[in-house]
């Protein structure tokens, strides 16, 4: 392809047909797509004639061939753009070598990739001809890539996923943008011709991730693997279960780091002194007190996986016994017992939501808590301050996808979702 300026204007004339407010749903009319507008313009256009049409490779660069950019309509241009963008945002050439994807299986993994953005492609009436969908399997729409990959190759993973790949003659490719074996075509990494890095595609992910969410949310609709992918990239998935039982180490280690004088006990020190009674040291089981919303809305579930991973963590750092209080709360507090496992306390309630009383309470136990666990899905009101002289975490239950309300910022939050 030369770089003559009908070449380049065709490609330009594409990109603002896809970015374009749609004033009419034609045919023919603009996409309205302005999230997509980030990375279309982040890609690097590379002159090629080995392709039939268009690829791309995972460096963000795209091969064009120069009859077809200069013969085929502006909207067949526009749809292969998008086709090929959405194989980068995804990031299909990264997720098929961790499923290490080779010669062999990539094409179950082409046709697996193109049906999770077909349902995006076709919303927006880009879908390019050609292109596999999901009920042509017999499989369910708005999967993921790795889902329809599943079902769809038989064969064994490979582990050499490093040499070339070879089409057969008439073979649609999307390029290595898509499985990360790299083609005949592809210019090597490194060259002065331009390129994106793993950092910088991460920010236009991100970038685009943002536009489409403000772009969907304002619609109220959630096209196939896009809205996945998109949550993803906002609000990525963190395991929990970490996070909280290191959350409760934390809070009883530092008060177990503690230690009082008494006289009661020698000091290893005595020796040196033996003319004045030293005092010598002890170090306070810490108090914990666990206060569980008992109201209807909070998931049993997920309230005994959160137990669960408290008690592993105080078992852990040897508070038993006498020193776990638990709390059955929902808009007053129906049981105050201390239990050997938190999961053995018996929970009365199922009414509204009030924690205040519940941490009121909690704060009035003697001995003081050092640590309270508030275990709710949030849905109530908090207190202006904690109770004096206690760390708080806030264990917040919830179902994925659910909005989370905000909680008080002298809480430590952890987001616990199945």
């Amino acid at each position: 392809m030369s770089r003559s300026p009908n070449a380049a204007d065709r490609l330009a004339a594409a990109k603002l047909w896809l970015i374009s407010p749609a004033h009419q749903r034609g045919a023919g009319g603009p996409r309205d797509l302005p999230y997509l507008a980030h990375a279309l313009y982040a890609l690097v256009p590379v002159p090629s004639d080995e392709v039939p049409t268009m690829t791309c490779d995972e460096y963000w660069r795209v091969y064009l061939n120069s009859t077809w950019l200069q013969t085929a309509p502006i909207s067949a241009i526009g749809a292969e753009l998008a086709h090929l963008t959405w194989h980068l945002l995804h990031d299909h050439a990264g997720r098929a070598r961790d499923l290490r994807v080779d010669a062999d299986s990539a094409g179950s993994w082409k046709q697996a990739a193109d049906a999770a953005i077909e349902h995006t492609l076709r919303s927006a009436a880009l879908a390019p001809a050609g292109l596999p969908k999901a009920n042509d399997f017999g499989l369910p729409t708005g999967r993921s890539a790795e889902e329809y990959y599943a079902s769809l190759s038989k064969l064994p993973a490979n582990q050499d996923t490093t040499g070339d790949r070879d089409l057969a003659p008439g073979e649609p490719d999307c390029g290595s943008g898509c499985d990360g074996l790299r083609r005949s075509s592809d210019l090597p990494p490194g060259l002065d011709l331009g390129e994106i890095g793993p950092d910088e595609a991460r920010q236009i992910r991100r970038r685009v991730a943002i536009a489409y969410r403000e772009h969907i949310t304002c619609r109220g609709t959630e096209p196939g693997d896009a809205w996945r992918w998109t949550q993803q990239i906002l609000e990525p998935a963190i395991a929990w279960q970490p996070l909280l039982g290191s959350a409760v180490r934390r809070a009883v280690g530092w008060t177990n780091g503690n230690t009082d004088y008494t006289y009661s006990r020698r000091s290893r020190r005595q020796s040196a002194l033996p003319n004045v009674v030293l005092p010598g040291t002890r170090r306070p089981i810490p108090n914990v007190a666990l206060v569980i919303d008992t109201s209807g809305s909070v998931d049993d579930e997920l309230l005994g996986r959160a137990l669960g991973e408290v008690d592993g963590a105080l078992r852990g750092l040897g508070v038993t016994g006498s020193s776990v209080a638990v709390l059955a709360c929902d808009a007053a507090v129906h049981t105050v017992a201390r239990v050997r496992n938190a999961r053995d306390a018996k929970l009365a309630g199922g009414g509204g939501t009030d924690m205040r009383v519940g941490i009121a309470e909690a704060g009035f136990l003697r001995p003081r808590p050092d640590v309270i666990v508030v275990f709710t899905d949030g849905y109530t009101p908090w207190p202006d301050q904690p109770p004096w002289g206690s760390a708080v975490i806030a264990a917040i239950l919830a179902r994925p996808g659910c909005v989370l309300p905000p909680s008080p910022s002298w809480a430590k939050r952890i987001d616990c979702r199945l």
